[in-house]
């Protein structure tokens, strides 16, 4: 018997899924996609400004507004780290070569490098300051014996 032939009376499906209905809900998800994506947009928009009010309410109310020419406490951020870093290695280089006070109340001076290694080759190294003291470890006491009293111990030694 021919797969197409049917006896009479009795009905088969067809075959194939019409091209019309795949295509029509094919359509229909691409419209439920870019209304759902508009809608979740329209709502983060939403608590977005919500959350930004609510944020600028709370800085207004602990008095945190920014003040325009102020200056923030250090350690402030380097907004150009080159210019910083050149004019610290010249300070550096400048208090290298140059003589001056560390600290006038204890008489602390900085030398030039190669007059300080001058004075080290000529005079040697001062005193070093004395070594920090080590105290001696503490004896651990032996866990005394199970049925050894104390007293009966110190008879024995």
């Amino acid at each position: 018997m021919d797969a197409n032939n049917h006896e009479p009376g009795v009905r088969a499906e067809p075959d194939r899924v019409s091209s019309r209905i795949v295509v029509g809900f094919g359509v229909v998800l691409v419209i439920l996609t870019f209304i759902a994506m508009a809608l979740m947009a329209a709502l983060f928009r939403g608590i977005d400004k919500s959350a930004q009010k609510k944020d600028e309410a709370t800085v207004a109310a602990a008095g945190l507004q920014t003040r325009e020419g102020r200056i923030p406490p250090a350690p402030r951020l380097l907004v150009y780290e080159p210019r910083h870093w050149k004019s610290f290695r010249e300070a550096e280089a400048e208090r290298l070569s140059t003589y001056g006070w560390m600290d006038r109340s204890t008489g602390a001076v900085h030398v030039p490098i190669e007059r300080a290694m001058d004075l080290i080759a000529v005079r040697g190294v001062g005193p070093l300051p004395p070594a920090p003291i080590a105290m001696p470890a503490l004896e651990a006491t032996p866990e005394p014996s199970k049925g050894v009293t104390p007293a009966a111990r110190g008879k024995a030694k």
